[in-house]
């Protein structure tokens, strides 16, 4: 939606995907505010701290100033600039019915009934949602830091439900995609990321050690054939090396032995030349002798 858009709510919204009932619940009574900006929350072995600023990290949703649903006088001032003058809308004890808006923010107050205040039915707009229908409508163009703080409000809101279902007040469980988007962040921190999945099939006395310790067990698993890899890697360098070097000695033996040949081969040549030699200088003057020995006699 483009107005969500432009007052980078979107990508918030974008992340709600999925949920668990009872996961939300345990974790509802299992938070305990310390302040206005703090929480704390341990169940299942997760052991979590809350602050706006850690909302805003984890949902992408920009800081701004900090503001409650209980100030209702200006949530009344909100709710009378929200309509221009002659704009028409239909009221009840509770609040304004939500279809009697005009478009778009009949379907805009729906997406922040759903994503944003949790709280309530989805045909009635109530005074302090308001506020944020009156910034989106008046006051989308103000710099960050002058509009509400919408991870203010989630922390505040969570705390609320945390409390009213404490007291046994029915149906407070709510803010369930973003209790899973906290959740999460916590799992994948772990050395080795845990599963959402894995995590919310945990039994309510389950512990996320177990998960740890499994998912250690089974990183080691999958990390041993790599170290392995290495180790052959490392046996195989000096083998291939010992290779080079007798390969490198066998041509230099080769080139030896092919000198000695060819020294062997020509000294076997001249040999022959000379004892060829000799054997024709033998036979020349053997014939010569005779000659003149006849010579004589006659």
């Amino acid at each position: 939606m483009e107005i969500f858009t432009r007052v980078q709510w979107i990508k918030f919204c974008d992340k709600l995907q999925g949920y668990d009932d009872e996961v939300a619940e345990e974790f509802l009574r299992a938070l305990k505010a310390k302040s206005k900006t703090l929480a704390t929350v341990k169940f299942r072995g997760l052991s979590l701290t809350l602050t706006p600023q850690y909302i805003s990290q984890i949902t992408e949703l920009p800081m701004g100033l900090p503001w409650e649903k209980d100030e209702r006088k200006l949530s009344q001032k909100a709710k009378k600039e929200f309509f221009p003058p002659g704009e028409e809308f239909s009221e009840d004890k509770n609040g304004v019915r939500r279809t009697s808006l005009s478009s778009p923010w009949d379907e805009v107050s729906l997406q922040i009934l759903r994503y944003i205040t949790c709280e309530g039915r989805f045909s009635i707009v109530y005074g302090y949602q308001f506020r944020l229908l009156t910034e989106l409508r008046h006051h989308s163009d103000l710099p960050v830091e002058k509009k509400l703080s919408i991870s203010y409000f989630l922390l505040q809101s969570l705390m609320e439900c945390a409390s009213k279902l404490r007291e046994g007040l029915p149906d407070q469980v709510a803010h369930h995609g973003l209790i899973k988007l906290i959740v999460e962040d916590a799992l994948h921190s772990y050395k080795v990321p845990l599963a959402w999945e894995a995590f919310r099939n945990l039994t309510k006395d389950g512990d996320i050690k177990m998960l740890a310790e499994e998912g250690g067990s089974s990183s080691s698993g999958e990390k041993e054939p790599v170290a392995t890899k290495e180790k052959e890697t490392s046996k195989k360098t000096p083998t291939g090396q010992k290779k080079g070097k007798k390969k490198k000695q066998a041509t230099k033996d080769a080139e030896e032995e092919m000198k000695t040949h060819v020294l062997t081969a020509r000294a076997k040549r001249l040999q022959d030349r000379t004892e060829q030699a000799e054997r024709i200088h033998v036979s020349a003057s053997t014939s010569t002798v005779p000659a003149t020995k006849s010579k004589a006699k006659s």
